[in-house]
């Protein structure tokens, strides 16, 4: 069980270098990252663990390879904060990003100034007890 004040992100990625700069982004934060390297693997978090997540990062850098996964996370929890990367050249895919439910749009390589900017956001736990 995890403690309710750490984000629980969805980190969906092939590139094992920025899965490994995410980790390294959200150490301090004590944010708890779920990895996904496919749409299945990315698909079996949200079915089991969807209400809990706090933000999603989702890296298209080899194209639109994840859309359904994006697709699927946004239709379930549409109030959930996803962050979409591409490459350089794949403007295409931040459109179809941005219409099946991104909230942001990156591309890669990312500015420290940016990368710090989307690590701050995300790590805003949704779920964190009223006061009484």
């Amino acid at each position: 069980m995890r403690d309710m004040k750490s984000p629980l992100i969805l980190l969906f990625t092939r590139d094992v270098k920025f899965a490994q700069s995410v980790r390294e982004a959200l150490f301090e934060t004590g944010a708890m990252v779920l990895m996904a390297r496919d749409v299945r693997d990315g698909l079996q978090i949200v079915c089991q663990r969807g209400r809990e997540l706090d933000s999603a990062l989702m890296d298209f850098d080899d194209g639109s390879r994840g859309m359904t996964l994006l697709s699927a996370v946004h239709t379930c929890y549409d109030r959930l904060p996803i962050v979409v990367t591409t490459s350089e050249d794949a403007e295409h895919a931040s459109s179809l990003a941005y219409a099946n439910g991104a909230r942001t749009c990156l591309t890669k390589p990312l500015s420290a100034a940016d990368f710090a900017k989307v690590i701050s956001q995300m790590t805003v736990p949704r779920h964190q007890p009223v006061a009484a």
